[in-house]
């Protein structure tokens, strides 16, 4: 009996192993070239893949960074995503909230100086920015 089980661990082990081991490099591509008649001794190449285009770069910067006054509101959305909340007010008015409360799910995240932060954004009735405030909270 104890050989069976003792088999049976090293049989997992190496099936495990085995299938941490395999990977796959479909996500990368290689431009292939091919050669044409080029005159008298010149080489050419042409690419028969076009590349492909790149991702545009994350704003890492802060929200309230990234806000002018007078942006509308489908501009704050390219610029900071959708926010956590909305309201609207009786004259019209909206008002977005930002933060990355989601950060507080992280194990001793404010303990470490973890801090969550606030952006409040006020648009004025006809859509546009009108001013925004900021806030931190944390243990430290």
């Amino acid at each position: 009996m104890k050989k069976e089980s003792a088999l049976g661990i090293v049989v997992s082990t190496l099936a495990l192993a085995g299938l941490c081991g395999c990977g796959s490099n479909s996500g990368q591509s290689s431009s292939q070239t091919t050669q044409t008649a080029a005159p008298a001794g010149q080489s050419t190449s042409a690419t028969t893949q076009p590349q492909p285009e790149a991702k545009p770069q994350k704003d890492k910067r802060p929200i309230e960074q990234r806000l002018t006054v007078g942006m509308t509101m489908d501009e704050v959305k390219a610029a900071c995503g959708n926010p956590k909340n909305e309201a609207m007010n009786s004259d019209g008015s909206a008002v977005w909230m930002y933060n990355n409360s989601q950060n507080a799910f992280i194990p001793n995240y404010s303990l470490f100086g973890g801090k969550i932060h606030y952006v409040t954004v006020y648009f004025d009735t006809s859509g546009k920015v009108k001013s925004w405030n900021s806030s931190s909270t944390g243990m430290y």
